[in-house]
């Protein structure tokens, strides 16, 4: 076994973890610029879910690469997902940026509004959006390297095919997502959501295959 495919197996499993779980106990925001603030500064944990996320976001880009070093090498391959997991990485990083201004500035607006400062109101509101955009084209990213990542995972062999299945049905409802639903919806998010199946197969399958790399 590679020496780093454990680390990084890991790393991706724990990211996973962290993304996973955060998102799940996430509330969804609505109604205007007060009412979402007033959401935010009633959570205690808020900050500190999204800096999970981000710090799960982080195992998770350096983790995916596992899929290089933890599976059989195959050269007719190796290109795409070499690009695919690129793709990947730079959509991840994109849709975190939301996350990033969660963590930080609607957190502090949220306090700021709770202590009487309205004008917090419509900068939150112009601000969010750019958030929400930026998650939907990272979403769109990612969806585009899923898509080719399945293929390489179909056409790499002694893969096991359900790898490919589960990254497609990311990049499928990934582009679900960000095509028909609005950016403030949780359904955007199926790409980053989706693939988090691939990333546990991946990461199973590198841990349970020793002797793939000598």
């Amino acid at each position: 076994m590679n020496p780093l495919t454990r680390p990084l197996a890991l790393a991706l499993l724990v990211g996973t973890l962290l993304l996973a779980g955060g998102a799940a106990m996430h509330p969804i925001l609505h109604g205007d610029g007060s009412m979402e603030l007033g959401m935010i500064g009633s959570m205690p944990i808020w900050r500190t879910m999204h800096l999970a996320m981000l710090g799960g976001t982080g195992l998770i880009i350096v983790g995916i690469w596992v899929r290089l070093v933890g599976a059989p090498s195959n050269s007719q391959t190796t290109g795409a997902v070499i690009v695919a997991l690129a793709i990947i990485t730079v959509g991840i990083a994109l849709d975190s940026l939301n996350t990033t201004f969660m963590a930080g500035p609607a957190w502090r607006m949220a306090g700021a509004l709770a202590a009487g400062d309205t004008a917090v109101t419509r900068q939150f509101e112009l601000m969010h959006p750019v958030g929400l955009m930026s998650a939907r084209f990272g979403n769109y990213l990612i969806a585009l390297g899923a898509l080719l990542l399945g293929a390489a995972e179909w056409l790499t062999l002694g893969r096991p095919k359900w790898l490919a299945v589960l990254a497609w049905i990311a990049a499928a409802g990934g582009l679900v997502g960000v095509i028909f639903f609005d950016e403030a919806t949780p359904e955007m998010l199926g790409a980053v959501s989706l693939l988090c199946g691939w990333q546990v197969g991946a990461a199973i399958v590198a841990l349970r295959r020793p002797a793939a790399l000598n």
